[in-house]
């Protein structure tokens, strides 16, 4: 019979500088993804980056939110 190993492990919460960082980065990513995408699809290259940094703010504000109310859900942490 195998016994279930038990580990202890700490949870470690994030900072809203953290967060905010996370957010930043990804947003990065998603913004030359979505650039070269509507870029595609338009062929402007002026109203693909105009498109996407109005994305980008949207997302990295709501990206942040919905980090900071995970965090005040206990489920899922290990205690």
């Amino acid at each position: 019979m195998v016994r279930k190993k038990e580990v202890l492990q700490e949870y470690h919460t994030s900072t809203y500088e953290r967060s905010l960082l996370k957010g930043i980065t990804w947003e990065i990513i998603s913004f030359i993804v979505t650039t070269i995408a509507v870029y595609l699809f338009y062929g402007d290259l002026v109203i693909s980056i105009q498109f996407s940094l109005l994305l980008s703010f949207i997302k990295i504000f709501f990206f942040f939110a919905h980090e900071r109310i995970w965090k005040a859900i206990s489920w899922g942490h290990i205690k």
